[in-house]
């Protein structure tokens, strides 16, 4: 008799275990899905890559793999930057290139429309205007000068609709 009731008493707290368990699936499920949504929404709002993997870094690439193309032809060209607290108008002048990844998918196809196409034009003024929209003062910071390339290299990537550009470099570069 002492064995059965174990057994009955083992079964019990088996099928309490189980019921308790289905009871905390059914509760934690769809709040780890609202969690899961929430945190795709607040990453998506502040620009968080979600898939890592691929670093779209010129430094990550052998120099082997990649090309670089100047988009102010052989010399330097001016610049205009926003006008500072000063009220006096300031320049920049340097030459401005651009570094694409030759093992990127989309290097065959697209960086010859960049001279074929007449987009090297479209790529003269995303430079143009993106230094309209720093300050002297910022652009001559090292912390400026990256955020300024990183706005660059933006826009292209957004205008190609692909990452083969992976870097803007600047040489020669004098600021007034």
């Amino acid at each position: 008799m002492k064995k059965n009731l174990m057994s009955v008493l083992i079964m019990a707290l088996v099928f309490v275990n189980v019921v308790l368990s289905a009871v905390i699936m059914i509760t934690l499920v769809p709040a780890a899905k609202q969690s899961n949504e929430l945190i795709t929404k607040v990453s998506s709002a502040i620009e968080l890559e979600l898939e890592g993997g691929k670093v779209y870094n010129a430094n990550t690439i052998p120099v082997d793999n990649t090309s670089v193309r100047t988009l102010t032809g052989e010399d330097v060209k001016t610049f205009t930057l926003k006008r500072d607290t000063d009220g006096k108008d300031h320049y920049v002048v340097t030459r401005v290139s651009i570094t694409m990844d030759k093992t990127d998918s989309d290097y065959e196809e697209k960086a010859p429309q960049i001279e074929q196409e007449g987009r090297e034009v479209l790529l003269q003024e995303i430079v143009s205007n993106t230094f309209l929209n720093y300050t002297y003062d910022e652009v001559r910071s090292p912390e400026g000068q990256v955020k300024v390339r990183n706005d660059m290299l933006l826009q292209m990537q957004e205008l190609f609709d692909s990452d083969f550009i992976v870097a803007v470099n600047f040489s020669e570069t004098n600021y007034q």
